[in-house]
């Protein structure tokens, strides 16, 4: 299911003869250097995307429950879910922006440990989603969606819960006002 495009023997081999410590300290350099550049290349997404008018932050799901027109939910089991289609959280809105580069320093550690679990290969449980229409809310594993998005997954094993709602849903009607805008934008005859 879950396919880990790392080959611990490509990038992060060490000379023959290093010591325990130094393959660790290594491995925790390259770690935190990634960790640097998804923080900063979330400073430059939100940047564009303020510039853009184009959401910056994921979508809070306690938020835009009581909005919602649930008729009902059920367990849809382990899937493999584009990481693309994850929009939102139950809870750490804060914590992430949309393109799930850490906004806080303070999460360094735990993001940084995390790579390094998915450098060596080592099998990491699904993350928790909520399925809303085609769009997913994060429940569990927030960092573990922006440790694989920042080496380039494109997919991950998620243990999903489907809630059936009736649409519109707000991140639509949010998405179709900003295409309608761009498209403004681009064609003068619109106006």
């Amino acid at each position: 299911m879950f396919e880990n495009r790392i080959n611990p023997y490509d990038k992060f081999e060490t000379p023959e003869g290093t010591s325990p410590r130094n393959v660790y300290a290594h491995q925790y350099n390259a770690a935190l250097s990634r960790f640097k550049s998804s923080f900063l290349k979330g400073q430059v997404s939100r940047l564009k995307n303020r510039i853009m008018h184009l959401p910056q932050w994921l979508f809070d799901l306690n938020v835009l429950k009581p909005g919602l027109s649930l008729r009902s939910s059920f367990y849809a089991g382990i899937q493999v879910v584009p990481v693309h289609a994850i929009i939102g959280s139950e809870g750490k809105a804060t914590d992430f922006d949309m393109g799930f580069h850490p906004i806080k320093e303070a999460s360094r550690e735990r993001w940084v440990s995390l790579a390094m679990a998915y450098m060596a290969c080592l099998p990491l449980p699904p993350v928790e989603l909520i399925q809303i229409g085609d769009a997913y809310f994060v429940r569990d594993g927030h960092h573990r969606i922006s440790v694989s998005r920042a080496f380039g997954q494109s997919s991950i094993d998620a243990e999903v819960i489907t809630w059936q709602a009736m649409p519109p849903f707000p991140w639509q009607m949010c998405c179709t006002e900003v295409e309608t805008l761009s498209v403004k934008r681009l064609d003068p005859s619109t106006e």
